[in-house]
């Protein structure tokens, strides 16, 4: 299994910070957010590789932080892949930038994905297991508990273990409970990304991706409890910043 990291976008949400850091490497607790991804993914015995697929704006700062964790002899697994985007209105969109990268990378394995602003404290060994058991598409979903807070993410419909539907950021949530942006792919299904993209569907948020998939493919639902958070707004972002440099200094 090879595992994929979307770290391709500009994080608009977040300037003026995001004008210079790429979201995944900002500090939450003194380490940058991907420190944790990586934390959970590298020891993962299935993991064959890890992919990190970024901007051409960002490049430098992924490729130093990447040298810094060889140098430390966190994992040899990791590669970057280059989107050749230097600001927002080039950039590919996440399920464009799958395609692309599994093309470049020559990913023909079954793959795990994250979006790289992903913090989370759960292990992924649940679903995981879940997934081989299947072979079936797979999310990792969270219940926000809260319809309003579920407006902002992809909403999912799940009976018993099925994913039934799967809204992205509708006005009138059917359910609490919202996509992770963890998601495990059998190989036999790569190639769908790029049918996706080339028959000329939203490219951005994988949400649209899923909607498309399920007219025609079972897809399945592993539910986290454990603490999730999409640093997506700079409230966000400084909420969860706060809560772990209190934890630290605890």
């Amino acid at each position: 299994m090879d595992a994929l990291i979307l770290c391709g976008g500009f994080a608009t949400r977040l300037e003026p910070i995001t004008l210079f850091v790429p979201k995944p490497l900002l500090p939450i607790g003194g380490r940058p957010i991907v420190d944790y991804i990586i934390e959970n993914v590298a020891n993962i015995d299935e993991i064959n590789s890890i992919v990190f697929s970024t901007n051409q704006k960002f490049y430098d700062q992924f490729e130093y932080w990447l040298e810094h964790k060889k140098a430390n002899g966190v994992t040899n697994k990791i590669k970057l892949v280059v989107e050749p985007a230097m600001h927002e209105g080039e950039k590919f969109g996440a399920v464009k930038g799958i395609s692309y990268t599994i093309e470049k990378a020559k990913l023909k394995d079954d793959l795990m994905i994250i979006a790289g602003d992903n913090f989370y404290n759960f292990k992924l060994d649940k679903m995981l297991s879940y997934f081989k058991k299947t072979r079936k598409p797979t999310i990792a979903l969270h219940n926000i508990k809260s319809r309003e807070e579920a407006r902002r993410f992809g909403v999912v419909a799940l009976d018993g273990d099925r994913v039934t539907g799967f809204e992205e950021k509708p006005q009138n949530p059917k359910s609490t409970l919202i996509s992770t942006g963890i998601y495990i792919f059998p190989k036999e299904s790569l190639g769908l990304f790029k049918e996706y993209v080339s028959d000329g569907n939203n490219p951005d948020a994988p949400g649209y991706f899923m909607q498309w998939l399920l007219k025609g493919t079972e897809v399945k639902g592993v539910v986290h409890d454990e603490e999730w958070f999409d640093i997506g707004t700079l409230e966000t972002y400084s909420e969860v910043f706060n809560k772990y440099l209190k934890e630290h200094n605890d």
